[in-house]
């Protein structure tokens, strides 16, 4: 994690070396992402990498950390969801989060793929962040929509959890790469008001009804 000397340098020149770290880690895998490109773009000194983080891996958990703190702050900027919806209004809340976290963040996005759906270099450290973040929360829903009755009692929790995670986590990239492949000028209209994230979520959400709504 960081040392106090990061956390203690300015403001803009923090953010800066994270950006840099960013964009380095999500245009490369992590064995060929350079540190040195790293140094080399926030015009810093290399050694000076590792009075703000112990390694190069240390680095990397805590662009991942940084990335679920994003997109918990992105859910706070976003429409609530219908207080009267219920599991499945909810869940459809949640993949367009990710759908606009996509957009709003694409090197996060990329980088976070990268980690636990793509390359995922550390299985052990992404396993854990899965267990304590996304893992655990899908699970949490799926028994109360057992407990509420919205979720069939047939529903195994542990394969329907891991159904939805691994489409929380793919779900932006697949709309961006329909987006792109259409050539959709998404600065005409806004991500929320364009139909087409709409649809696809929509024809999600029926296929996961479908197959666990009680």
């Amino acid at each position: 994690m960081p040392t106090d000397t990061f956390h203690n340098l300015p403001n803009e020149k923090r953010d800066r070396i994270l950006e840099v770290c960013i964009t380095e880690f999500a245009a490369h895998p992590y064995d060929a992402a350079s540190l040195s490109n790293i140094a080399r773009q926030a015009e810093i000194a290399k050694g000076s990498l590792y009075q703000y983080f112990e390694n190069k891996k240390d680095l990397y958990q805590h662009l991942i950390e940084l990335s679920t703190e994003k997109r918990g702050a992105l859910m706070k900027t976003l429409p609530a969801p219908d207080p009267d919806s219920d599991l499945f209004g909810y869940l459809r809340w949640l993949f367009l989060s990710a759908v606009v976290f996509e957009f709003q963040h694409p090197s996060l996005a990329r980088l976070t793929y990268r980690a636990f759906v793509d390359e995922v270099p550390f299985p052990e450290m992404t396993e854990e962040l899965r267990r304590r973040g996304t893992t655990q929360f899908f699970k949490q829903l799926l028994s109360q929509g057992l407990l509420h009755g919205s979720v069939a009692p047939n529903v195994d929790t542990d394969v329907a959890a891991f159904l939805l995670e691994s489409a929380y986590y793919q779900v932006g990239k697949y709309v961006r790469e329909r987006l792109d492949a259409k050539e959709y000028a998404l600065g005409e209209k806004t991500l929320l008001e364009s139909e087409t994230p709409h649809q696809i979520l929509d024809n999600l959400m029926e296929i996961l009804t479908r197959g666990m709504q009680n």
